[in-house]
């Protein structure tokens, strides 16, 4: 994880280059797809941005960006259907099959190569 150089707003907390973390094959390889974080105060800045690849997105975030208990951000399949995205209180992140009324195999066979656009706000936990 590394902090996104020349930012516009110097100012203004930086994002955090997340992308490292990503597993299963999930990846952030073509220009535009991200996977970035912030911390102002006590809230998490969340985005995402990513090629789909199995249920789990991402191993486990910094510390400083997982949450006390768990969270739910929403999210979009471009082209598909909304659902959620998971945020455990370990730090994994995981595409929720859930939220799509589907098996995880069901979703990975529907979904896997589409791109997951996720953003939220949540509080970060006690560190």
């Amino acid at each position: 994880m590394t902090l996104i150089v020349n930012q516009p707003f110097p100012n203004l907390p930086a994002w955090e280059d997340l992308s490292g973390i990503l597993v299963n094959e999930w990846n952030t390889a073509i220009a535009g797809l991200s996977l970035r974080g912030y911390i102002e105060g006590n809230t998490v800045h969340l985005s995402g941005r990513v090629h789909i690849g199995a249920a789990r997105i991402a191993g486990v975030l910094p510390s400083h960006l997982i949450p006390g208990e768990s969270q739910g951000l929403t999210a979009l399949v471009m082209k598909g259907p909304s659902c959620i995205v998971e945020i455990w209180p370990g730090g994994q992140l995981v595409m929720s099959n859930f939220s799509l009324g589907l098996t995880e195999a069901q979703m990975i066979a529907e979904y896997k190569g589409d791109q997951l656009f996720f953003s939220g706000n949540y509080p970060r936990g006690v560190q």
